[in-house]
Parts: C-alpha cells; structure tokens; sequence
C-alpha cells in the first residue's frame, strides 16, 4: 500500500472533521427540535409534532391561543408569524379548551350581552342609576339578537324581575368607541358563545395576570389579526355588524400549553 504523504493527510483529516461536525449537528437538532427552526434543519413536521396539545398544522394558517400565558400565536406553514397577548378568562369563568374555526371578521359588531351579566349587572345598575345607565352606555334593549331586532323602550321591562332571574331581558350595546367589543369581533362556530374580540381597554395588556374577562378572548391588537387574516388591510366599515368573508377559513385552537411546550412554540420561527 502507498505511503500517505503529509498533503494527503491534511485532506483526510479534515473531511473526518466535516463528518463529525455534521454528524453532531444534526443529532443535536433531532434530540433538540426546539432549536430546529433557528438552525434551520429540521423540516417543519418534526418540531411541529413536538407540541400534541396545540395540534400545529405542517401547512396553512392556523391560530393557536395558549391560555396559560395569555397570549395568541399567528401560525403559517408550521411557523409562528405573529404574536400578541390577550385576556383570557377569570379562574371562576375560565377560557375553555376548543377547536374551530374564523370564517368571516366582523367590524363594528353590536355586543350582545349575556343573560347572566343582564341579570346581575345591568339589572341592578338600571335599578339603581335608571335609564340614564343605559343611555351613557350605549346600551339598548332589543326584541332579540336577528337583524331584524327591533328597539323598545327600557320602561317595557320589569327589570326587578330580570334582577331576580324570573324574567329574560334582550340588551345589547351600540358600535361606537365604548362598546366592549371596540372594533372587531371574530366569531367562533364551535365556540359555545366563546369568540375573540378587540376591546378599548387597552391598558390591561400590560399586565402579567390578564385572567380577567367572562370567558372570551380579547385582543391587543384585533386589527393586527384582521388585516393578516384577509392578507390586506380591513375595509371601512359603514354599517354596524359588517361582516367580511375571509379569503378562506382559518383553523383556531385554544389551549393551556405547558412551560416545556411554550418554550417550543417560541422556537417556531
């Protein structure tokens, strides 16, 4: 066998070197899938799959809501996008765990208000202030939640009744900037009454505890959402509750992910 000359093992050391180098690499990305997007080696599938409970599709856009830490995830192709906070629900109302989907935004929506919050808010404001509480409020009573609703006047109820949850009460709060729902609303059809929301009390946000709503989801920045859910800027709305039809349905998933699977979902860059 030839003798290896001193140029021919420098080549030869080096290419083991390479080998290694690689080898070592990629292990790392294999066993590390967190670190998979910011090194670039790992296809999309591999440390998608590394969070089960947020469900992460390899293709698309998807929005994951992690309730745990308040916070909305703008995905596509497997990668995080777009990030804000969000206010989730108080331990007594908590956000639940669901899956569905954003067909349609809805600019200057009305907000319905619920039954129980009619019963043990409005009611004993309205008792207590009168009518003026509704009127400062932009709050209306209405014969039901269709398009085809009809105001009445607030003395056609019997409003101790309402307080005392013997009888149903219709009341709903016109667009404008005091309505809580401020200026979009993105209605969930799986969602139970569950939804996202804008809202104008943007101040919350800075909180590190953001548990504070009856259940559903408010939003940073809902503009933010809508113009990346239409892929332009939302129109002007020139009508209350204008709904506008996405270019197609977005899949959404909230969840509570825990401190390893948020580390993770960080990653997907």
């Amino acid at each position: 066998m030839a003798a290896i000359t001193s140029h021919q093992r420098k080549y030869l050391i080096a290419g083991a070197a390479g080998v290694l180098v690689a080898g070592a690499a990629y292990a790392f990305a294999s066993f590390s899938p967190a670190f998979g997007p910011i090194a670039g080696t790992i296809v999309p599938q591999l440390y998608v799959d590394t969070l089960p409970n947020a469900q992460i599709p390899v293709r698309g856009r998807y929005i994951l809501v992690d309730a745990a830490s308040a916070r909305l995830y703008m995905i596509e192709d497997g990668h995080v996008q777009d990030s804000m906070r969000v206010i989730v629900g108080k331990p007594e109302t908590p956000t639940p765990a669901l899956k569905s989907v954003i067909n349609y935004e809805t600019l200057n929506p009305y907000w319905h208000v619920g039954a129980d919050l009619a019963k043990s808010l409005i009611a004993p404001r309205v008792l207590k202030d009168g009518n003026t509480y509704l009127t400062d409020r932009g709050y209306e009573v209405v014969t039901g939640w269709g398009p085809d609703a009809r105001v009445l006047s607030p003395d056609s109820v019997d409003w101790k009744a309402v307080a005392a949850g013997n009888a149903q009460v219709y009341v709903r709060q016109r667009p404008g900037p005091a309505n809580s729902l401020g200026q979009f609303k993105f209605d969930l059809p799986d969602g139970d009454g569950i939804y996202l929301h804008d809202t104008p009390k943007k101040e919350l946000f800075a909180l590190d505890e953001r548990n504070l709503s009856h259940g559903c989801v408010r939003l940073e920045d809902a503009q933010r959402l809508a113009r990346w859910l239409l892929g332009k800027d939302p129109p002007a709305a020139s009508v209350p509750e204008q709904n506008v039809l996405l270019p197609q349905p977005v899949p959404i998933r909230i969840s509570y992910l825990d401190p390893d699977s948020q580390t993770r979902l960080a990653s997907l860059r």
